[in-house]
This record gives structure tokens, sequence and C-alpha cells, in this order.
């Protein structure tokens, strides 16, 4: 399908353990298209984060297929799959996951820095800051020195740096308060309205809700999916 930007044909996911192997991912199947919002479900172990982690190409499939933008990652290297989430995919993380000893703006330009070998001359780090609510004065602070919704919001400016066409979010207002919480998804809702594919893993009902479509996992399977 021209405008499909994942696919997932058959993934399996087996951690060997001591104590017997886990089946994180069991033969599964699926395909998101381009500009979707697709909110992840289901309860603690059924193998959301694995699932997120197959599509942010941050760990490869046992077995079965991954093509992201139509290109398979299972033969791809280290160095294929590292430039292939700079320039593709956008990360939002529950603990922010910021560099605690840079400040906001530097946080946000580190990914840039990484794809361009460059500092950003652009403005595109400011313009990307100001538009989440970052000003030039918060811009210059560490992130402990910033609240946790402000933390999320410069979190979602370093996912955006680099124009991704797809954003993953691991329980994005997870560690946020509600009325903070709905501000970070108005910010997510108005980029997937924009165009971009915004993928969710979340526990909340109410943000799964406001997605165009649900993807209930259990046991490492699909157990539905639909709007």
């Amino acid at each position: 399908m021209a405008d499909e930007v994942v696919r997932l044909e058959h993934i399996t996911k087996i951690y060997p353990l001591l104590s017997g192997d886990v089946m994180a991912l069991d033969d599964l199947s699926l395909s998101i298209e381009k500009g979707e919002f697709v909110a992840i479900i289901g309860p603690s172990g059924s193998g959301k984060s694995t699932l997120l982690n197959q599509l942010g190409c941050l760990d490869v499939p046992t077995s079965g297929d991954l093509k992201i933008g139509g290109k398979s990652i299972t033969q791809m290297n280290d160095y294929e799959l590292t430039r292939l989430r700079l320039m593709t995919i956008g990360f939002i993380f529950q603990k922010f996951n910021l560099l605690p000893l840079l400040s906001a703006y530097e946080n946000v330009e580190y990914p840039y820095t990484l794809k361009y070998r460059k500092k950003d001359t652009s403005g595109r780090v400011s313009k990307l800051l100001s538009m989440v609510g970052i000003n030039e004065e918060l811009a210059k602070h560490k992130p402990s020195e910033l609240s946790g919704g402000q933390q999320q919001r410069v979190a979602i400016a370093r996912a955006l740096v680099n124009n991704p066409k797809i954003l993953l979010c691991d329980e994005p207002t997870g560690n946020l308060d509600s009325k903070t919480g709905v501000l970070v998804m108005k910010i997510l809702k108005k980029l997937n309205e924009k165009g971009k594919t915004l993928i969710i893993v979340t526990h909340d009902p109410t943000i799964a809700e406001q997605a165009d479509r649900i993807i209930t996992i259990r046991d490492g399977k699909i157990v539905r999916d639909g709007s």
C-alpha cells in the first residue's frame, strides 16, 4: 500500500531465560498507514513495550519481517538501524529520558547534531521549543530545574527536531498530572493532524479513545484491532 509506513509480518520475539524462554510477541502481523493515530493497549506483560521496541527498531525480531517505509529492517546492520531511527522515528518516553547535564535547548539539539554533524544554525531548535511552550529562559535550564510537564514538552521538541515521519510514544502522560497530560495530548494530536503518524502505548482509556484506531494486545497477540 502506497501510504503504508509500517508493516509487521508474522513477528515473533522470544527472550531466552534460564527459567525458560519467554514469547513476548507471537506471530503478530500489523500495518499502519501514514497519518494514522494508533493507540496500543493491553495488560502488563502483554507485549506492548516489546512491540514498541520493534516499531522503533530498538530490537530485532526472532522471526518474521518488519518494514519501515517499505524497507526491511531485518537485513540492516547497526549503523543502518541507527540512521533509520535518526531520520524516520521520533521517540517520546514516560520518563522523558532527557540528558541531565545538557540544557533543554541542548537536549533538543542533540539528535540534530547526530544527524547533521553540526549545531543548528537554522533556528529550528528554538522554533520547536517555542511551539511546545518553552521560552528562551526555560530553554537554558537543565531537566532537573524543570517541571515534569516542561520536561515532556522538551522531549516532544527533541522528538521532532529531525522531522520524523513516525512518533512513538510510550505512556507520554504517565508521569504527569491530569491537566498537564491534557495539554501534552493536545500538542501530540495537533502534530497528528499535520500528518505525523502517531503511535501511543498507554494504560489510560481516555487517551486510547482519542485515537483513530485502538489495538489491544494480550499474550503477545493482537486480540482486537479497530476504531
